[in-house]
């Protein structure tokens, strides 16, 4: 299934992306939470995971599930330069920071020249063992514990923390047990079930997998239903106006009167001028 996060971390992400950096050691309070994806380049390749507009920054948060290297680095500065060229509208200064599932603690450098380098910040939850939070947090449902916010979200971050299963397995473990809590809360819930997608989307490759993972989590995500919904309707829209827009130029280049371009292609008269006009 694949999604569209941003509406959920958009709704969510002040509220318990505060618990998240918080979970990760980032420092500062976040002010809002911003889009990630941007028309001019193609969000499979450059869309970050998260980006977060504290008080004194801008935190883009990336999940890694290999070592940082030189692509990595380039990747990331761009992430940064594409933000501050698009969005930072209160020039604040940009940190990406990385929550690894293999690296531990580290900062790293992309060397742009001799004079300068830019830093990325590396974070690892591998003071956690996956295995015994994973029976502690089974044991609570068992015996319908409440669940803190806290615990939920390091739920949906099974897969970093120190394990021998396979990332993707543990992906699987964060759905199915999220899944299992009793009366989840909606809003944690949601974002919860929203990073678990998103891990979901990146990380697990193999399709009856992501499927099976996706249906878990996010099988009564009205939310996401509805925004694909609408995605797939705009996209429609697009290559209609599109269609449109070919016919009444070509109706114009071999002389046809706007009005009668507008009857024949049924379209207004204004779309007519608007098209020509550009």
């Amino acid at each position: 299934m694949k999604f569209h996060e941003d509406i959920i971390f958009k709704n969510n992400g002040q509220e318990y992306g505060q618990e998240l950096i918080e979970i990760i050691k980032i420092e500062g309070k976040i002010v809002e939470v911003h889009q990630t994806e941007y028309s001019i380049i193609d969000p499979k390749m450059y869309k970050p995971d998260m980006v977060f507009e504290l008080e004194d920054k801008i935190v883009i948060l990336e999940f890694q599930s290999t070592y940082v290297d030189v692509d990595d680095k380039r990747r990331f500065r761009f992430y940064s330069a594409l933000f501050d060229q698009i969005k930072n509208k209160s020039k604040k200064d940009i940190e990406v920071h990385v929550l690894s599932t293999v690296e531990a603690e580290n900062t790293k450098c992309y060397k742009i020249n001799p004079q300068a380098s830019f830093p990325i910040y590396i974070h690892s939850l591998k003071d956690y063992d996956a295995d015994e939070f994973l029976n502690t947090m089974n044991a609570k449902i068992a015996n319908k514990s409440e669940f803190s916010e806290k615990e939920l979200l390091l739920i949906s971050l099974l897969c970093f923390m120190k394990s021998d299963k396979d990332i993707k397995l543990n992906i699987l473990n964060s759905a199915v047990t999220i899944t299992n809590i009793p009366n989840l809360d909606k809003e944690i819930g949601q974002f919860a079930k929203g990073v678990v997608l998103m891990l979901c989307d990146k990380f697990v490759e193999d399709e009856s997998l992501n499927t099976t993972i996706s249906n878990l989590v996010g099988g009564n995500m009205k939310i996401v239903e509805d925004y694909a919904q609408r995605v797939a309707q705009r996209k429609v829209d697009e290559k209609l106006e599109e269609r449109n827009e070919e016919i009444v130029r070509n109706m114009d280049e071999k002389g046809v009167k706007r009005e009668d371009i507008a009857i024949l292609a049924d379209v207004s008269l204004e779309f007519v001028e608007k098209t020509l006009s550009k």
